[in-house]
């Protein structure tokens, strides 16, 4: 099962991730900055069009690790690369558009639905909008809990599922081949092994939310959870350069646990990709093999019956020419 394997090939993903993660870091710092002129640009012209390319962008950002981390486990494996590991930022920006669209309209659906089955109106949805998300969270669940429980819960389903869902083209993308060793071919695979892949998927943005308390956690099972606490406490105090002075050992200890925990909770999803994508690797060399080994028979059966044939055919001309000479033979 797709998602047991996956559990323990993640660790095999995860520390070769941790080494190429400052060069996966400039890259994306990189996106971003592309990603500000446009916004920038566009807020004068189009602000709404403005706020959809952030919203694409950063999608665009969380599938990028997802596929550096694919293609690390792919060549683990001994899967032949055929692109750059350049050439992974245009399908990442192209698949996160196309992950940010869809999201988006999750999003408008979910809001529809809420007008509908509630008394608020669009005006009063835009006005709830502008709210922090906490007072937000609380004005939604006063007009209907079970209607906004049920909301977000289908929402927040229907977008894991359509990152499990493309979890194997992300791997036909990051290797830049498909399943056969074609060029690779955009959504190939979409939607295989999903329900594999989806529990898989929902555990590893469970662990993405759950990272910061699990991460204190286990500082406090080192024995230096304390003074991280109270580091943390006088965060909120402190301004610009005094910040600094709150690195120490402990806090570095804790960050760099931190961004280990974040980029586990990515090889998850990395690893239930390139599990997926090897498996349709599997079945098209079983296909290509039951058919070579269907052609070898026939070419086998046609070797053996030439002999025969040509040897009947042989014979159907000895008779022929003794019937023909019979025939002269009673003319004359």
């Amino acid at each position: 099962m797709t998602f047991l394997r996956a559990i323990p090939f993640s660790f095999n993903i995860l520390w070769r991730l941790a080494l190429v993660f400052p060069f996966m870091t400039i890259a994306l710092i990189m996106l971003g900055i592309v990603a500000g002129f446009l916004v920038f640009v566009t807020a004068f012209i189009a602000p709404l069009v403005s706020i959809m390319l952030m919203g694409f962008f950063a999608v665009g950002a969380s599938v990028l690790p997802t596929m550096v981390g694919t293609r690390l486990g792919l060549r683990a494996r001994g899967a032949s690369v055929r692109n750059s590991a350049a050439g992974l930022v245009l399908p990442a920006v192209g698949y996160g558009l196309f992950e940010a669209l869809c999201v988006l309209l999750i999003v408008a659906l979910g809001c529809a639905v809420y007008v509908m089955a509630t008394p608020l109106t669009w005006q009063d949805l835009g006005q709830l909008v502008e709210m922090d998300e906490d007072l937000l969270l609380q004005q939604l669940m006063s007009v209907s809990p079970v209607i906004t429980v049920t909301i977000f819960a289908v929402g927040a389903l229907l977008v894991v599922g359509l990152r499990a869902a493309l979890l194997t083209p992300f791997a036909g993308a990051s290797i830049g081949a498909d399943p056969s060793g074609r060029a690779h071919t955009p959504f190939y695979g979409f939607g295989s092994a999903f329900w594999s892949l989806l529990p898989l998927t929902i555990l590893s943005y469970v662990l993405w939310g759950l990272a910061v308390p699990i991460v204190v956690l286990f500082c406090f099972m080192l024995g230096f959870g304390e003074a991280l606490a109270m580091a943390a406490s006088q965060v909120e105090t402190m301004e610009g350069a005094e910040l600094l002075d709150l690195l120490g050992l402990e806090t570095g200890v804790f960050l760099a646990l931190l961004i280990l925990f974040y980029l586990w909770a990515f090889s998850l999803q990395c690893a239930g990709g390139a599990l997926a994508f090897l498996n349709h690797v599997a079945r098209e060399n079983d296909a290509q093999n039951a058919f070579d080994m269907s052609m070898d028979a026939h070419l086998a059966a046609t070797a053996q019956a030439a002999p025969r044939v040509q040897k009947e055919m042989q014979s159907a001309d000895v008779m022929e020419l003794v019937r023909s000479r019979m025939q002269q033979n009673k003319r004359e």
